[in-house]
């Protein structure tokens, strides 16, 4: 298994765009990370501005990982 924020160079959802929320901290952000991983662009979208570093490590592993904050 790959580290956490690295990417697998898996591309089961490549060409795929996720919108994932509450992806600050906990479920979110471990679901977020896993489709960045598996090669989808992910939208962290949460109210909390934790969610900026988890779209910059996403980024840094290599994927396109937007932060928008925002509640649902």
């Amino acid at each position: 298994m790959a580290e956490a924020g690295t990417r697998t160079g898996s591309t089961r959802f490549a060409g795929k765009v996720a919108v994932v929320t509450g992806a600050a901290q906990g479920i979110g952000e471990a679901y977020a990370r896993a489709l960045a991983d598996a090669g989808a662009a992910v939208v962290v979208a949460d109210l909390s501005a934790r969610g900026k570093g988890v779209a910059a490590g996403i980024t840094a592993a290599g994927g396109p990982a937007p932060y928008l904050q925002s509640g649902v």
